[in-house]
């Protein structure tokens, strides 16, 4: 059992798509892309995903994927 990681998938293009493609994530999280999200005006500012229901957002997208992988991690260590 993995954690779930949510995309957007108008959100893609800001560059989360290179989070949702490595292969820490595919190998160590469910990764769902949707059509939308319903976050449309905080899509088009900056990137984000939905870990686990709670929704994260960052100024890059490297802070997204440090922010995604601390919490992956924290979340297999607490199984």
């Amino acid at each position: 059992m993995n954690p779930l990681i949510e995309f957007c998938e108008q959100n893609l293009a800001s560059g989360t798509a290179e989070i949702a493609e490595k292969a820490y994530f595919q190998e160590m999280s469910d990764i769902v892309t949707y059509s939308c999200l319903n976050e449309c005006v905080l899509c088009a500012q900056r990137p984000f995903a939905i870990f686990e229901g709670e929704l994260m957002a960052a100024t890059s997208v490297a802070e997204l994927e440090q922010a995604l992988r601390q919490l992956v991690e924290e979340w297999h260590n607490d199984m």
